[in-house]
This record gives C-alpha cells, sequence and structure tokens, in this order.
C-alpha cells in the first residue's frame, strides 16, 4: 500500500510499505480522508526533526474488518492516542498522559496511508448526520475542547485566542459555545473572517503591539495561545491575561520559552499545557467534538479549505504551509484518489 513520510524540509515521499494486519487488539481503518495538522508542518518545515513513521493523525475511514461491536465497512474516526490502559494515568481517564504513550503519525504508522493499523479502544463509530468528509474534523476539535475544559472557560468570561490557524480558529469555537465573549488574534484575513463566523466577538491584528492594546482596554480572563513554534506568544499571554486568569499552552513550541519571572509571579497567574484530549469526565472530549460536528456541521465545514488526494500529498503539504493560498485545513483525500 502506499504511505507518506516526511524525509526532509519541503521533501514528502510516497512510498509502497506493507499493509497493516488485522491483530485482536487492533483494527484496521481504510482511511478515507486524514488533515495536514500544523504537528505535521514543523517536519515539513524543518523546525521538528521528521518522525520515522507515517505522518498523518485527523483520521477518518472504514474499518475492514468487524469486532468490538462495529461491522465490517462501518465509518470511524479515530482517537490517534495509543495508551497502556493501565497505569494510574490510563485509569484516570488520561491516555494522553500515559507514561508509555505513542501517537499515530509521530511514534506510530499514521494516516496519510492507504490504511492505518488503529487500537480498537480509539475508534469511534460515525454519530448519524455526520459525513466521512467532515469527520475529520473531529481530532483537532477535540483539542480544542480539551483545552476549553482545562481553562474552565465559563459564561461571561473574557477569552483571547492567539493565533489565526486551525487550532485557534477551534479554539475560539469551543470557548464560544461554552459563553465566553471570545477575541482572536489573526495574521491573515482568511483567517479573521472564519474566526467571525465561527463565534468570534472580535478579530485583532496578530502584531504584538495591537495585542497589547486591546488587552488593556479589556484584560481577558483567559488567554488560550495556540501559535507555539518559534513564537513568543506565550510571554505575550502573560502580559495580556488580567491578573488571576489563566493561560493554556496549546501551540507545539520548538525552542524554549522566556517567561519574565517577577510578572508571572505578581500577576498569580494560573498557566497550565494541553495535551491533545482526555476521558476524565463523563463525556470524552472526543465524544464531545463529534457532537459539535453533528450540530454545526456545515459551518464547521468550512474549515477544510483545500483537498487533495493521497498521489498529491506534496502539493497539499506545500498549499497548508503557504498561508497565501488562503488555506486553513487541507485534507488529503486517500479514498478518493484511486
Amino acid at each position: 500500500m502506499r504511505a507518506a513520510f516526511c524525509t526532509g524540509p519541503q521533501s514528502i515521499d510516497l512510498r509502497d510499505v506493507p499493509s497493516p494486519q488485522v491483530t485482536r487488539d487492533a483494527f484496521v481503518v481504510q482511511v478515507h480522508a486524514c488533515g495536514i495538522c500544523g504537528s505535521d508542518l514543523h517536519c515539513y518545515r524543518g523546525g521538528a526533526p521528521p518522525p520515522p513513521v507515517c505522518l498523518g493523525h485527523e483520521i477518518c475511514g472504514l474499518v475492514t474488518a468487524g469486532s468490538d461491536g462495529l461491522t465490517a465497512g462501518e465509518a470511524v474516526v479515530v482517537e490517534p492516542l495509543i495508551a497502556c490502559g493501565a497505569c494510574a494515568r490510563c485509569r484516570a481517564g488520561e491516555p494522553n498522559l500515559c507514561p508509555t504513550l505513542r501517537i499515530l503519525g509521530t511514534t506510530a504508522a499514521g494516516g496519510f496511508a492507504d490504511a492505518v493499523a488503529v487500537p480498537a479502544s480509539s475508534v469511534y463509530r460515525l454519530p448519524p448526520g455526520l459525513d466521512l468528509d467532515t469527520a475529520m474534523l473531529a481530532e483537532p476539535l477535540a483539542v480544542a475542547v480539551h483545552a476549553a475544559h482545562i481553562a474552565a472557560v465559563a459564561l461571561g468570561d473574557e477569552v483571547l485566542v492567539l493565533g489565526g490557524g486551525t487550532i485557534g480558529l477551534l479554539a475560539a469555537f469551543a470557548a464560544a459555545r461554552s459563553g465566553a465573549r471570545v477575541r482572536v488574534s489573526a495574521r491573515y484575513p482568511h483567517q479573521r473572517s472564519m474566526a467571525l463566523a465561527l463565534g468570534a466577538a472580535a478579530v485583532i491584528e496578530a502584531e504584538r503591539a495591537a495585542v497589547l492594546d486591546a488587552a488593556v482596554r479589556e484584560p481577558p480572563d483567559v488567554v488560550l495561545e495556540s501559535v507555539g513554534g518559534a513564537a513568543d506568544t506565550l510571554d505575550l499571554a502573560l502580559r495580556t491575561v488580567r491578573p488571576g486568569g489563566r493561560i493554556v499552552a496549546l501551540g507545539k513550541f520548538t525552542q524554549s520559552i522566556m517567561l519574565h519571572p517577577l510578572r508571572f509571579l505578581m500577576k498569580e497567574v494560573h498557566l497550565v499545557s494541553s495535551m491533545t484530549y482526555s476521558r476524565r469526565d463523563a463525556r470524552p472530549d472526543f465524544v464531545t467534538a463529534l457532537s459539535f460536528l453533528v450540530r454545526e456541521r456545515d459551518l464547521l465545514a468550512r474549515l477544510i479549505t483545500h483537498r487533495v488526494p493521497l498521489v498529491e500529498i506534496a502539493n497539499g503539504f506545500a498549499l497548508a504551509a503557504d498561508k497565501s493560498s488562503r488555506a486553513i485545513k487541507v485534507a488529503v483525500t486517500v479514498a478518493a484518489s484511486g
């Protein structure tokens, strides 16, 4: 079968590899679509070493053989975490914090391929009213849902989202659906218009001075940082959040983070990182994400701005990396690529 690997900066290689096999503990999912994520782009841009496995963790498709209540050909989305299931963190509903955690597309073969082996515990049946073309968004939306939960976003909160990529936009959506008034800092016009469509009350130019000026006038209770990379946005979050406020770090930083220690002390800020999604609550973050997708499918589907077949995945990465293309989410449509 075909599988895509990042082999260096701006280099995506489509190879022939052995097909995965069904086991007692794992399904094989015939991939319908898989989204290009910001963490994939870090490797593509040379900001992080490429993994030795096939990329892709925003996966949906069809199971190839029935088991555990699913029938062959049934449509599913994939939670790409491979946890032990037995440690204290797993038992607490936190497989994302498992000491032996592996992640599809990072430390295990991912979804930019014709098929992928998936732990049985990581497969969610597609709910009625949701199609596979949109279901690919479940994984990034679950990331945003988890961040809103960690931040304890509540009715009437003033929330600032730093970054207008897919995760930032979905974080704004999740915070707005929690009753917050949301502002988003975004660099590009297509990101700003999408933020407003998803429920943001206002958008701010991404320049540091503009964000600081807006925060002086209306200090946020919560800042959700979604930029990462080499940006100084965590320091910006500390500068903008109100005293006693909450900061959630969503972005994947590729270098050490610098914070002003006295400012951090004097503001008594709650700073926490957000690692993917969990099952701590009665409803796992993935289930909440799927329910949002069912209720607001047409709106959320607008985030998928480009679709490319697997044979053109290199072009898909180039599109996703080039913001002048007006790309937000680029989907690699595997099943439709022939």
